[in-house]
């Protein structure tokens, strides 16, 4: 597995899709519904954190002169 910090947005995102569409299904036990969830408010706040980071360095390149 990657590195959690150096995953591509793509991948997160993809990832993030495979759980919202087992959440969806509706057939994970109680328990495995709750830990898929965990894992999806992670993988929102990876992908979230990496939109944050790519902002920030387009506005820096904006603001040079």
């Amino acid at each position: 597995m990657h590195d959690e910090t150096k995953r591509p947005y793509e991948e997160i995102v993809e990832d993030l899709e495979a759980v919202l569409t087992e959440l969806e299904d509706g057939g994970l036990p109680l328990d495995q519904a709750v830990d898929a969830y965990e894992r999806g408010v992670k993988l929102s706040q990876q992908a979230q954190q990496l939109l944050t980071n790519a902002e920030l360095r387009i506005d820096t390149l904006r603001d040079e002169p």
